[in-house]
């Protein structure tokens, strides 16, 4: 148990339930498994692992137990049992009613909690791993050190404990990779250390750490969905997608791999998928704001716009951002409510004055309403954003040239940009003509000569900036 690792815990549990068989350790080596199950039911729920039933299996012994365990053992399985994840980068399904009522009981007698596994903790394993765990996490514990929480125990340098003070209130890299250096049975750190290195964008390195953590235990909800995380950060949809569902199928109660798989989806354009998966993730009663953004994003790729519109306006009761509004203007535009689609764009850019596209959409519309000095104003200035964005992309795409990403990567990210540079300068193209039309119908010759003459040899707008020269005398 002391060795501290995921392994080394089930091989303890194992050999304790071997020595149940014999009558002279069973009562002890019944004690011994019942902390090692404890001690593997907070291991999976602290890194976000599928529940292999070592709770059911600790609480069957803790019936059983006869000594001063009897008194806290149980308690210890109650705060095991409303665990959330518990280190950084791990997430957990959201607790279900009762178990949310017992964190509640749990919270409200912390005090008497805290300091029966502080009394235990110098001397009982699971106490002392309980105590680090419940007192990293607590709030009303912040103001305790690290140094303190550990000190009150002579089990602090167990590899146990150690692993315990490298995942307190952060992940400790080095700490963690002497661990790895020290026992290569620790087969969860390359998990952790995998979440640092995505966290600095090392993707490379965190696929690497993923997959070794991968191929030691795969059955892993937080790890399935970190890699689906991983795929999305390197526009590699069909991947997250099969990592998101991997995650789905052993955890369904995942909001955070189910709203995964939503964008995923909805990036791949496979629209009806991605409305299902909008509506498990509102049958979870989580992230409602973010469920309805997407369910009508889809529905408007569908052209469903009427329920787009339901759904858009539902999450604009729930989220303020610029990406609510925005998509409203299209779904007005697209039912032609030219009125309620500029006042939606222009709410968006309040929020956010860099959006280009919101900007071009204003521009847009403000020209199918005939609004003309408004309609040049802003298209001028959308021309001006999407240029500048051009450059952004055109740098971003030769820092990618030159990483050390893998070329798989390097290509589908290449491919994206380069894409958003075309669709980029069809919406310029656009600005132009639209901005030269506004001029003219202002009699502002000059200026709309100057816009004309930019979209004269353009593939779509050639015939049409013609002949609006033409007429220019």
């Amino acid at each position: 148990m002391r060795a501290g690792c995921y392994d080394c815990l089930v091989s303890a549990y194992r050999a304790f339930e071997q020595l149940e068989t014999t009558p002279a350790a069973a009562d002890a080596a019944r004690a011994g498994a019942a902390r090692a199950a404890g001690l593997l039911a907070i291991r999976e729920r602290e890194l976000g692992m599928a529940d292999t039933g070592f709770l059911s299996l600790a609480r069957e012994r803790s019936l059983q137990e006869s000594s001063d365990r009897a008194a806290w053992l149980p308690r210890v399985l109650d705060v095991a049992r409303v665990m959330t994840g518990a280190v950084y980068g791990v997430s957990r399904p959201p607790l279900t009613d009762d178990e949310l009522r017992q964190s509640i009981e749990i919270r409200r007698g912390r005090e008497a909690l805290a300091a029966m596994l502080r009394a235990q903790a110098p001397t009982d394993e699971l106490a002392a791993y309980a105590w680090a765990i419940f007192t990293c996490r607590s709030v009303e514990a912040r103001d305790v050190t690290p140094d303190e929480i550990f000190s009150i125990t002579p089990l602090a340098d167990s590899p146990l404990l150690r692993f315990s003070r490298a995942t307190c209130r952060g992940l400790d890299q080095p700490a963690l990779e002497r661990l790895l250096q020290e026992d290569a049975r620790f087969g969860e750190v390359p998990f952790l250390l995998g979440l640092l290195a995505l966290g600095r964008r090392d993707l490379d390195g965190a696929q690497a750490l993923f997959e070794r953590a991968y191929a030691w235990h795969p059955r892993w909800p937080s790890l399935t969905q970190s890699m689906g995380s991983l795929a999305m950060t390197g526009e590699d949809f069909e991947s997250a997608a099969r990592f998101y569902a991997e995650a789905l199928e052993v955890e369904p109660r995942s909001v955070d791999a189910q709203l995964g798989m939503v964008r995923a989806l909805t990036y791949l354009g496979r629209h009806e998928a991605a409305i299902q998966a909008t509506d498990a993730l509102l049958a979870l009663r989580w992230y409602p704001g973010d469920a309805r953004y997407w369910r009508a994003l889809n529905e408007a790729q569908l052209e469903r716009y009427d329920a787009a519109w339901a759904d858009v306006e539902e999450a604009a009761k729930l989220q303020i951002n610029a990406e609510v509004p925005k998509l409203a203007g299209i779904i007005a535009y697209r039912r032609q409510q030219l009125d309620v689609a500029t006042a939606k764009f222009e709410e968006s850019l309040t929020r956010n004055h860099d959006d280009c596209e919101t900007g071009f959409y204003l521009g847009v519309v403000r020209a199918e309403l005939r609004n003309w000095p408004q309609t040049a104003e802003v298209l001028v200035a959308a021309a001006a954003c999407l240029e500048n964005a051009e450059e952004t992309l055109d740098a971003e795409i030769e820092a990618i040239r030159s990483s050390q990403d893998s070329p798989d990567r390097q290509a589908r990210q290449i491919a994206r940009r380069e894409r958003d540079i075309a669709n980029g300068r069809r919406m310029i193209a656009t600005s132009w003509f639209d901005t030269a039309v506004a001029y003219f119908s202002l009699t502002r010759k000059d200026e709309a000569r100057r816009f004309a003459e930019k979209v004269a040899d353009d593939e779509q707008y050639a015939d049409r900036a013609r002949e609006l020269l033409s007429r220019i005398k």
